[in-house]
């Protein structure tokens, strides 16, 4: 496909927001191109949603939600909005120019507006052992299961929240043995969580779901609720997980495939970039840009939507790409918002349970930074908590500054599974608010680039 020096919209991500927003895009005739560096649109949540589509009966176990995704990639289809599948969005400059890289050559696009849908990332989770052979995120179990049936037999999954009772109930449903579940939520909920139930009684489907999970969890594994000192044992590869249960008995379940999950934060990396102001989201800990109920930004003309400006779920993502969309149309052509306010109150409606999931999966500072100094905290460059705390103590104010101590954040991954991590261990030590510890500055490209890629861009410049 020839893409064209300059689009109304261009839309960076096509799970549930992205699309969303380039069909309303599309329905009010913006010429509107979709990067994604995934083969086929779908994102996380819908991943391999055109090619499962016509398998529904075989893949079942997917569960309803996930085929929910299959309506709206077929109304994206039909509208006139352009795909580039295999795209990897490595800058975006203030005035709207976007740069990406496909099949070995680098290309840059003009936008009148862009709309950043990169969604969430999963919350690194630490502990030790985390970087051996045999253990892989829930994320990545989930993949397994929704590219090609696969997933790995008589694994331990260790962590908690809501898409990690999903997927070990999809892979229950696919037939998969889960030899055991080592839960680290609490066992009881507090009254504030109780309190915050009362909103989340608007989606009330959605909580008997999560009960039902659980309750078939619980009746089909070796469940065990509370788990506190999670360590992954192992030399070469993983052989094992210990933890604590709740009557304080420490435990050890042999295994060879663990998967671990703490929840998800948003996929940062590019609004950082790009330089867009951002805000500490205390209840979600993590980072979030500052943005309008619409997703406008700090900078005039790039937005934000979906999980990217906090996470909020797939249908409450998919309402806050249609309303940037609309905002964008609107901003353009100068016409009014009739649906707006109705999608604001659907969007609001479905985000309400998020106060009670993140209270009720807040995750402990046990998980955030590892009890073992040994433990890796920066993969990429092979640090350990020890290596890190070193640095802090030599006087390190802040993530930036202990780059040039001991390079940590400064890998392939640019800070994605470390930065957070990074930014408790320095809390932890100066004391104040996390916020004030700032994140890492993350620079362009945001992607490794390599010099044939940009000779192919000065090429186009040359010719243009």
């Amino acid at each position: 496909m020839s893409v064209k020096s300059h689009y109304d919209l261009v839309i960076i991500g096509a799970g549930p927001t992205g699309l969303a927003a380039a069909i309303e895009a599309s329905q009010h005739d913006f010429s509107t191109l979709v990067l994604d560096d995934q083969p086929a649109p779908g994102g996380q949540v819908y991943r391999h949603i055109t090619q499962n589509r016509d398998q529904r009966q075989a893949n079942s176990y997917l569960g309803a939600d996930y085929w929910l995704g299959a309506d709206l990639a077929d109304e994206f289809l039909q509208v006139s909005a352009e795909l580039l599948s295999e795209s990897r969005v490595w800058q975006i400059t203030r005035d709207r120019q976007v740069f990406f890289s496909r099949q070995g050559a680098a290309q840059k696009v003009q936008a009148g507006a862009v709309l950043i849908a990169t969604g969430a990332m999963e919350r690194p989770m630490p502990i030790s052992g985390w970087t051996l052979p045999g253990v892989m995120s829930v994320g990545a179990a989930q993949t397994m299961l929704k590219t090609g049936g696969g997933g790995a037999e008589e694994a331990v999954f260790v962590g908690s929240g809501p898409l990690f009772y999903l997927t070990i109930w999809q892979y229950l449903k696919a037939g998969f043995a889960v030899k055991a579940v080592v839960d680290t939520a609490p066992a009881r909920m507090r009254l504030r969580q109780y309190l915050l139930a009362l909103p989340a009684l608007l989606q009330p489907g959605l909580l008997l779901k999560g009960l039902r999970w659980r309750a078939v969890i619980r009746r089909k594994t070796d469940y065990h609720v509370a788990a506190t000192s999670v360590a992954i044992t192992g030399d070469r590869s993983a052989t094992g997980v210990t933890f604590q249960t709740a009557d304080g008995q420490r435990q050890t379940i042999a295994a060879a495939h663990v998967f671990i999950h703490q929840g998800v934060v948003p996929n940062v990396n590019l609004t950082m970039a790009t330089d867009l102001a951002h805000r500490w989201h205390s209840r979600q800990l993590c980072w979030t840009p500052r943005t309008d109920m619409y997703g406008q930004t700090s900078v005039e003309g790039i937005f934000v939507a979906g999980d990217g400006m906090g996470i909020s779920g797939a249908a409450a993502a998919a309402l806050s790409g249609r309303l940037a969309a609309r905002r964008i149309v609107a901003n353009a052509k100068g016409s009014p918002l009739f649906m707006a306010p109705i999608w604001r109150v659907l969007k609001w409606r479905q985000a309400a349970i998020r106060p009670f999931l993140d209270h009720l999966f807040r995750p402990p500072d046990e998980w955030r930074v590892p009890q073992d100094a040994e433990t890796i905290v920066c993969r990429c460059e092979a640090l350990t908590k020890a290596d890190v705390v070193a640095a802090v103590a030599l006087g390190v104010s802040g993530p930036n500054q202990l780059k040039g101590y001991c390079r940590a954040g400064m890998g392939r991954c640019q800070g994605r599974m470390c930065a957070l991590t990074i930014q408790k261990i320095i809390h932890d030590h100066n004391g104040g608010t996390e916020e004030a510890v700032g994140y890492l500055r993350v620079r362009p490209p945001i992607r490794p680039l390599t010099v044939g890629e940009l000779a192919a861009l000065a090429h186009e410049d040359a010719s243009g």
